[in-house]
């Protein structure tokens, strides 16, 4: 009688530990992606914003910064994300590039970029670029 007692709750605990993998392996990672001319955004709790800057080319010098991080209680910090368009071996065609902002909490938060060129603000007005997103997680 307890050897099948035993039995039983091992099987209990080996099924709940099974059903809880599989159920952990098909929650996917939601996310709202938008365009880095977006002013502003809504997202559902857990659901991580990607702020999409189209082509760069990096090794022209071309580049986008946070110059202004979002509330950390709010939003984690932006990981950028490239993906480079060209050949293997091929050098200076362009990226695709994005930062990615893991949800914290609710509540509203400004994140701000700044387009450089060179490592610095492109000194010809009409090549100055910025941009600036007010998110919200509700």
């Amino acid at each position: 009688m307890a050897m099948r007692i035993l039995v039983a709750r091992f099987a209990v605990v080996a099924v709940t530990a099974v059903v809880g993998l599989g159920l952990s392996g098909c929650s996917a990672v939601m996310e709202k992606t938008v365009d880095h001319t977006t002013s502003s955004v809504t997202l559902a709790p857990g659901e991580a914003l990607v702020v999409d800057f189209g082509e760069v080319n990096h090794t022209v010098g071309d580049e986008w910064i946070i110059t202004q991080e979002p509330d950390p209680e709010v939003l984690g910090p932006g990981d950028e994300r490239s993906r480079y368009l060209g050949e293997e071996g091929e050098a200076g065609a362009p990226s695709e590039l994005s930062y990615r902002f893991a949800p914290v909490g609710d509540g509203t938060t400004v994140i701000q970029f700044e387009y450089q060129f060179r490592g610095s603000v492109p000194e010809d007005v009409s090549d100055q670029e910025t941009a600036e997103i007010t998110v919200t997680v509700k």
